[in-house]
């Protein structure tokens, strides 16, 4: 499974397993463009951050495979392998 951890600011999320990463980025783009815009990004556990991206805001998407069951699109883990602060697998 292919999940995505956008680190905004310094915010660090994974995206909704949904999320279009190339449509994000042009919106990202456009954002920077026009002198800033606030841009939703669709989060893992049906949740949506709204960002003020401007040309100064750094932004990076890392991709990578997990096993899925490693993996839990849900905001309370019962076995706290994810952590939504960005802190990844805290076994």
């Amino acid at each position: 499974m292919r999940v995505v951890q956008a680190s905004i600011g310094d915010s660090r999320n994974y995206l909704a397993d949904n999320e279009d990463l190339a449509a994000l980025k042009t919106e990202i783009v456009r954002a920077c463009a026009v002198g800033g815009a606030f841009v939703d990004v669709r989060l893992s556990g049906d949740r949506v951050l709204s960002v003020l991206i401007t040309t100064t805001t750094p932004v990076s998407f890392e991709e990578r495979d997990v096993e899925e069951e490693e993996f839990l699109d849900d905001e309370i883990s019962e076995n706290g392998r994810l952590h939504f602060d960005g802190d990844y697998w805290v076994e």
